[in-house]
């Protein structure tokens, strides 16, 4: 089994085997690198294995096809990841106070002659 998975940061979709992750649980964009930690790439193996597990003794009565989309999750599993956003190296408002204060100088220096 084969799942595809799409890079949120360069949107390169790539697909890895699940035995392979099973081995060796790196999950790496081949575009721009980014990845998943190995702890969370070691429970979605476990929770697939699980998942198997549970479809064999199925397999006698019923074939089943599963196809899962991380942006169409059932409650309560559908919240966007919160994501810490980056603060801000300046505040906008230092930022102007700082170039209002050069535009300041630099006028000073123009008029000194």
């Amino acid at each position: 089994m084969q799942p595809e998975f799409q890079c949120q940061k360069c949107e390169e979709s790539f697909g890895v085997d699940i035995s392979d992750l099973s081995s060796d649980p790196t999950l790496r964009c081949p575009s721009c690198g980014a990845h998943a930690p190995g702890d969370q790439v070691e429970a979605l193996v476990g929770a697939l294995e699980d998942l198997f597990a549970v479809i064999t003794p199925l397999r006698r009565k019923f074939t089943m096809a599963v196809e899962i989309n991380s942006e169409e999750l059932p409650p309560p599993y559908d919240e966007a990841p919160a994501v810490a956003r980056k603060a801000a190296l300046l505040d906008e408002e230092e930022s102007e106070d700082e170039d209002e204060a050069e535009d300041e100088e630099s006028t000073e220096r123009d008029l000194d002659f």
